[in-house]
């Protein structure tokens, strides 16, 4: 194995494990701060006119975190041989799971369901997005080999 192909996966585990720090440093929030994120993030959003909810942001940032833990996790474990795009998935699964229990123990907030699921749509996007391009890559490298 080449040594680029040896620091893009220990780069690609790095951010990982870091980026699921991240999430769990969001549920360690208590109702409060949280709140007063996504109070930021909807009046930028109000700013441009889209007409959003807090619902509607607190719903969009579980997606978006999930949807980049999908991507890095597709990523990561091709990297590291394995072609499944299920083993990714109940990863983030668990991850999810994992979020929504801390959530359950800070003052204010809540563990939901939904939000397990919403998670884990995340990570199934996240995960079908690496998957594409990933594929577009191939195609683009192949169509540039077979060029004359």
């Amino acid at each position: 194995m080449g040594k680029r192909r040896k620091w893009l996966r220990r780069g690609v585990l790095l951010l990982t494990v870091l980026w699921i720090c991240f999430i769990f440093s969001r549920s360690l929030q208590n109702a409060d701060s949280s709140d007063s994120e996504s109070g930021f993030v909807l009046r930028l959003l109000q700013k441009l006119n889209l007409g959003v909810s807090m619902h509607f942001v607190r719903k969009l940032a579980h997606f978006t975190e999930f949807w980049i833990l999908g991507f890095l996790s597709l990523t990561g474990f091709r990297l590291y041989g394995k072609k499944s795009f299920l083993l990714p998935a109940l990863f983030g699964l668990l991850i999810a799971a994992a979020d929504e229990t801390i959530q359950r123990f800070v003052p204010g907030r809540s563990g939901q369901i939904m939000d397990v699921l919403l998670d884990f749509c995340g990570v199934a996007a996240g995960c079908l997005a690496a998957l594409v391009i990933r594929r577009l890559l191939l195609w683009r490298r192949k169509r540039k080999e077979n060029r004359p």
